[in-house]
């Protein structure tokens, strides 16, 4: 299992474009249309996943409010991994040498991860980050969770990783490391993320549950940060409109009946676009999420 993408409702698409890409370095994947723009990294994937890693989709209702985040569940953050150290290292100085340009949120040291926070123009959370070596994670045998913490980033040690030739492009390997979901009741969530999805609980904190599959430290978290009064997600307004997931294609059946079992909603078809099979469905919180089951995915 895998995240594949995030897709985004924005207001203005040519400004969400001109940040995604002069900023972050992002480059579109076919030609963006008025409604519609793909982004990925400096290469295609080959290796079974979406070539893209955000959609941006022109917004059908302005009703947004450009100074504060909407009390209603959804997006946290996305968080886009980064395939080397020294990658980080050069996003965080783009990032200083254009500061003036961003909301800038802030930095830490995670223990599993280092991270660099922000926010887009549209004050949708981005995560940058870059995972510590495995050997360096502390997994707890009596409950099988993972040890994080959110500590002061060593910026001088990371900036002696960098690369010396600035930062051009997301580098070939980026993806879409985890989500992180506003939600309005732990237990629903944890209920639906882990009996209705198999995801593993891995880490409890404050008013926040972690979730992930094959031993990684995070797919999917959820929190309560909002307070538990937040208003269902809303697709149609700017903010996220979905996630998706990757599976591989021999887990359709299983997933179809199991959801089945579970009195869960789904819609099911076939993208032509990506040639595998697809299913909608909403967590608790009417969170969209769309599960691809891929035929090459390793």
């Amino acid at each position: 299992m895998r995240i594949g993408y995030v897709s985004l409702n924005v207001p203005d698409l040519q400004r969400s474009l001109d940040f995604y890409q002069s900023i972050l370095g992002f480059k579109t994947t076919g030609r963006p249309s008025s409604e519609r723009a793909l982004l990925s990294c400096s290469s295609v994937d080959n290796n079974g996943g979406r070539s893209q890693l955000i959609e941006l989709l022109q917004a059908k209702s302005n009703n947004s409010n450009h100074d504060r985040v909407p009390k209603r569940a959804g997006l946290y953050h996305f968080a886009v991994l980064l395939p080397e150290r020294k990658f980080l290292a050069d996003m965080l100085e783009n990032l200083n040498e254009k500061r003036d340009m961003i909301h800038f949120e802030g930095m830490a040291n995670h223990l599993v991860s280092e991270a660099i926070y922000l926010r887009d123009p549209d004050l949708n959370g981005i995560e940058i980050y870059c995972d510590r070596p495995r050997s360096e994670w502390s997994w707890n045998a009596a409950n099988n969770h993972i040890h994080m913490t959110t500590e002061r980033l060593d910026v001088r040690d990371l900036l002696r990783d960098r690369t010396g030739r600035g930062w051009k492009e997301m580098p070939a390997g980026t993806t879409i490391g985890h989500m992180h979901l506003h939600v309005s009741n732990l237990a629903r969530a944890r209920d639906f993320y882990s009996e209705i999805l198999g995801l593993s609980l891995t880490c409890v904190y404050p008013g926040a549950y972690f979730f992930a599959a094959g031993r990684y430290h995070h797919h999917i978290a959820t929190n309560t940060w909002l307070g538990r009064d937040v208003a269902p997600a809303s697709p149609e307004n700017p903010g996220l409109n979905h996630f998706s997931i990757e599976l591989p294609a021999s887990e359709l059946e299983n997933m179809t009946m199991h959801l089945a079992s579970r009195g869960v909603p789904i819609e099911k078809e076939e993208d032509d676009e990506e040639e595998s099979m697809m299913i909608d469905l909403r967590d608790p919180d009417g969170i969209p999420i769309r599960i691809y089951f891929k035929s090459r995915l390793q």
